[in-house]
């Protein structure tokens, strides 16, 4: 009882006494100031704030965030496939400005075959970036097949060759045929050489293969008897200085009628006609030498170099006739037309055969119209230098009007050169009169027939006999030599064989025309075909 009395009064005594000294309380946000900053800070800094209590003066502190930037973005570079991407960022509220970088991505390409490669055809292909669509193009060459070849048969003179090609590569498997060459003539063999009152025989193998080509009788009245030749005053002399006559038929235009150049027509010529000389018509114009395209031109120039082989190993005389007509061609009525390719022809096939004695140059065919014997000679005192060079071979120098102009040139002959001739031409149904060739032979001129006929000058109409036999006579009587027109199956009656007949080896009367069996005959006697025996 007496600790439960102590206990109150202590109880009393101290709530008596927290009373008389307990301070009044209060809130301190409620007696605070504004908040005191300390420093001002940028967007995004952290700053301490402070505020003291008007009440108790306690200090109250705080740490806050200044406003977030207020970012506002520009492009400065775009961002490609090979360039950085660079965006600069400002702040609204303060300016700052930072810059930020994006790498360049790089190129992502996409290929696509545009075009396949094979052994022939290039292989493309096309690839494409799939970000910005730049587009490249790579191109792989086609090296072309690789053939193995197999040779399924053999060429020979009378054997296509078959070569059988199958690329290793794309298996492509082709065939290839080569015609067969022909038999190429060698030179002869002579098994009897000709005497006063035998025919020469002599056989022909191929140079290649040497198969039997056949066999021939023939008088020796060409090349191989009489040799190298040149002009002696007004005649041709042999090498022995003797007097000879040359006489022949000359082939119609080789662009046409280039077939008959080779030589079995030849040497049935020369065996069945006896004629010891063949002139070659080489036409300029009207689809020829120098109007005509590359591939006429390159034909025209191997017809005319067989038939020169073929004639040489026959022992017969050429004349290589630059024939210059103006058919068609105003200007090649004059020979200076085609001087320059003349130049570069006569150049070329008198170095090809500057070794061959048996080669005669016509340097122009028939000049007419205007043009005059000045031209004429211009013309021959450019070209005969141009042979000269190679060859002192027998130059046969044409003048105007059809080649029958001899007074212009006995008026003013060309001065200087050896071994020319002049010539003339005539058709004996239109030029009856002979005066001009004998008054040029009579004064000492050489002169050489390197056409004529016995028809009319247009190549056609019946043969006139009678004037033919007169210029045959003033011919022979002057051993004058002349070659006739002409060696084809033409239309008009001046070539020998029957219009279209396709015969060039049969000098049989039934495959000749009149003119040609005409020729035959008075070619044959006199050669001395006719006297002379086989056996």
């Amino acid at each position: 009882m007496k600790n439960c009395k102590i206990f109150i009064f202590i109880l009393i005594a101290s709530l008596l006494l927290i009373g008389c000294t307990t301070v009044e309380k209060h809130n301190c946000e409620d007696f605070i100031s504004d908040w005191i900053v300390e420093k001002d800070g940028l967007c995004g800094e952290t700053i301490k704030r402070k505020k003291i209590c008007t009440k108790c003066e306690k200090t109250l502190e705080k740490e806050t965030v200044v406003k977030e930037h207020e970012m506002l973005e520009g492009i400065i570079q775009e961002l490609t496939c090979t360039q950085d991407g660079i965006i600069q960022y400002t702040c609204a509220l303060c300016g700052v400005v930072e810059n930020k970088t994006t790498p360049a991505t790089g190129h992502n390409f996409i290929e696509e075959e545009v075009q396949e490669l094979t052994c022939t055809q290039d292989g493309i292909i096309r690839t494409t970036c799939e970000y910005c669509g730049q587009s490249e193009v790579k191109r792989t060459k086609a090296e072309g097949h690789d053939y193995t070849e197999t040779v399924l048969q053999e060429l020979s003179c009378t054997k296509d060759g078959v070569i059988r090609y199958e690329c290793n590569t794309c298996g492509q498997i082709k065939g290839e045929t080569t015609p067969a060459t022909g038999h190429i003539t060698g030179d002869a063999n002579i098994l009897r050489a000709p005497s006063d009152t035998l025919l020469g025989h002599r056989t022909f193998s191929c140079a290649n293969c040497n198969e039997d080509l056949g066999s021939q009788y023939y008088v020796d009245n060409g090349y191989f008897k009489n040799g190298k030749l040149k002009v002696v005053g007004p005649d041709l002399v042999n090498e022995r200085g003797e007097k000879v006559q040359l006489y022949g038929l000359s082939t119609h235009g080789l662009q046409w009628f280039g077939r008959y150049a080779n030589f079995n027509t030849i040497a049935a010529i020369q065996e069945g006609f006896g004629n010891n000389i063949i002139r070659f018509a080489f036409y300029t114009d009207e689809n020829g030498y120098c109007d005509g395209n590359e591939a006429k031109k390159k034909q025209m120039l191997a017809d005319l170099m067989e038939g020169i082989d073929a004639a040489t190993k026959l022992g017969l005389y050429v004349i290589v006739d630059w024939h210059m007509v103006g058919a068609e061609n105003v200007a090649d009525k004059n020979p200076l037309t085609y001087m320059a390719q003349s130049k570069e022809f006569f150049s070329f096939i008198s170095n090809h055969y500057k070794d061959q004695d048996n080669i005669l140059y016509e340097i122009m065919n028939e000049p007419n119209g205007s043009t005059t014997w000045a031209d004429c000679k211009k013309y021959a005192e450019t070209i005969i230098p141009c042979i000269r060079k190679n060859t002192d071979a027998i130059v046969l120098v044409g003048n105007p009007k059809w080649t029958a102009d001899l007074t212009s040139v006995m008026n003013d002959p060309l001065v200087g050169f050896k071994n020319i001739m002049y010539t003339y031409h005539f058709y004996a149904a239109d030029h009856t009169n002979t005066s001009q060739v004998v008054k040029a032979y009579d004064s000492g001129f050489p002169v050489f027939i390197s056409e004529f006929g016995f028809m009319l000058s247009s190549g056609d109409g019946d043969i006139s006999e009678s004037s033919g036999n007169n210029w045959k006579t003033v011919l022979d009587t002057r051993n004058i030599s002349y070659v006739a027109w002409n060696i084809s199956n033409s239309k008009g009656s001046a070539s020998i064989f029957k219009y279209n007949s396709g015969n060039m080896t049969s000098v049989e009367d039934s495959n000749l025309k009149v003119w040609g069996v005409y020729l035959k005959n008075w070619y044959r006697e006199k050669s001395g075909l006719n006297n002379l025996s086989f056996e």
